[in-house]
């Protein structure tokens, strides 16, 4: 097994201290050296436009492009974001909010290493946590359509049925059309509103699964009661009645409540983090019936993360594969063997001494789940700057067998908290565990950086044998 963990700070901005939290990345799957990335980063030079992380070697170095149009004004930064490649080509999509008039914009590039401004395809406000997901259809009638679909929580929902999915079914062309899908289909009583987080995940035969949390109720303590929610379309969401495939039984109502009454307190606190509700789902690239779901609510031992598995698409799912308490932020991807793999950042010790503990766990063909600590930095430094602290979410992704993903954490350069080794770009010294300024003389406070990582699964012995006749 080989990993790459890597500060993604280019070495020209080492005297930075931005909090660079809430991390998303891209993965080209025709050629995956090209890598796009993003988190809460200003632009350097304090220009209008936010920009992106950029990799063209597979993760091994980093520079920033400041194509994400912003407001002038706002320092060149965003606020939610999340890119996506297309599937079959080198165009990137994205999602945000955009910072100065909160936004929801889809952009798109046919070139990330261009100093181009992303095209905007859509733009609307009144939108929270863009999540976007894209593919190239494959074969049939639409083979070579690019679709985009952007999870969402849209406060122009009538009756308060929040949770939506922007899709277009033909994203490449020149003016596409991107229309509002709203999945809710039940009260969301007195919340008046659903969670902020809307989770996709496309099958290439055209199965589109997306995940939601259905909230039930608000009190005045800021205790939400919720349900967990998958729905699923057939045929890439374009019928007449998109994501309404998967019917509960309990109310005949489309979209399967996989828990009900769930609760969590919004906006509290874990290593300086605020909490609101976590997901994600993945569906096996081999088989469109399986497919996985994660998510957080607050039991007796605390706010806790449980994976679930459902082999019927949706209809019944099994009990806890895992449950991690004291964790947020699950992000699930499924390689090409069918690994499972389940990233997760979780708050160990208490008081001084609490950690964050970032973790990819894999499981391949329902075995054992192994563990793989990739990082263990302190939770108490340093002071936020704003929230979300590390992120309301990290992001895992799965080209061939290979896992990629991001987090954000303390980027105190010390090797003990990264197990797996870790190449800083920005300058430090990790014998006095000290970052410094460009001048490789001034110390420089700690901050929250962005870390990428790679783990390959090397093949047994037996089995390079069996390939290589």
């Amino acid at each position: 097994m080989a990993t790459m963990v890597v500060n993604m700070i280019p070495n020209s901005l080492s005297g930075e201290t931005n909090q660079d939290s809430e991390p998303s990345i891209a993965v080209n799957p025709t050629d995956p050296r090209k890598i796009v990335a993003t988190s809460f980063t200003p632009d350097p030079l304090g220009g209008a436009n936010a920009p992106i992380f950029v990799s063209t070697d597979g993760g091994q170095t980093w520079t920033l492009n400041s194509i994400v149009p912003s407001v002038a004004g706002s320092a060149g930064g965003t606020l939610d974001i999340s890119p996506r490649f297309s599937g079959a080509s080198n165009r990137l999509y994205a999602a945000i909010i955009r910072a100065g008039d909160v936004l929801l914009n889809t952009l798109r590039t046919d070139d990330f290493t261009s100093n181009t401004v992303m095209t905007v395809l859509s733009d609307r406000d009144q939108v929270d946590q863009p999540w976007a997901e894209a593919t190239t259809v494959r074969s049939g009638a639409d083979a070579g359509q690019e679709t985009v679909y952007v999870g969402n929580n849209d406060f122009n929902a009538p009756s308060d049925r929040t949770a939506t999915i922007d899709q277009s079914l033909n994203a490449a062309i020149a003016n596409p059309t991107f229309n509002s899908i709203r999945i809710e289909r039940r009260s969301t009583g007195t919340a008046g509103q659903n969670g902020p987080q809307i989770r996709n995940a496309i099958h290439p035969d055209g199965i589109v699964y997306a995940a939601f949390y259905g909230w039930r109720a608000f009190d005045s303590t800021n205790r939400v009661t919720a349900d967990v929610v998958v729905v699923r379309d057939d045929n890439w969401g374009s019928g007449a009645n998109p994501f309404a495939a998967l019917v509960d039984g309990g109310d005949n109502t489309a979209g399967m409540r996989v828990v009900q009454g769930i609760t969590f307190t919004w906006n509290a606190l874990l290593g300086q983090q605020r909490l609101g509700g976590d997901l994600s789902i993945a569906v096996d690239p081999n088989n469109s019936s399986t497919v996985y779901l994660a998510w957080a609510d607050q039991q007796t031992a605390g706010y806790t993360l449980h994976v679930r598995r459902s082999t019927d698409r949706g209809a019944t799912w099994s009990p806890d594969l895992l449950t991690i308490t004291n964790a947020k932020n699950p992000a699930l991807a499924i390689n090409s063997a069918s690994e499972v793999g389940f990233l997760y950042q979780q708050v160990t010790g208490t008081g001084t001494t609490q950690r964050w503990e970032t973790r990819l766990r894999r499981m391949n063909y329902g075995q054992h789940w192994d563990d793989l600590l990739l990082a263990n930095t302190p939770a108490t430094t340093p002071a936020p700057q704003f929230q979300p602290y590390l992120g309301d979410y990290v992001n895992l992704m799965a080209v061939d067998r290979t896992f990629y993903g991001i987090f954000s954490a303390n980027n105190t350069p010390d090797l003990a908290n990264f197990p797996q080794g870790v190449v800083y770009q920005r300058n430090a010294n990790f014998t006095n565990h000290t970052l410094l300024a460009g001048n490789l003389v001034t110390p420089v406070t700690v901050s929250i950086d962005p870390f990428f990582f790679k783990v390959s699964r090397q093949l047994p012995i037996g089995a390079l044998s069996l390939l290589l006749g």
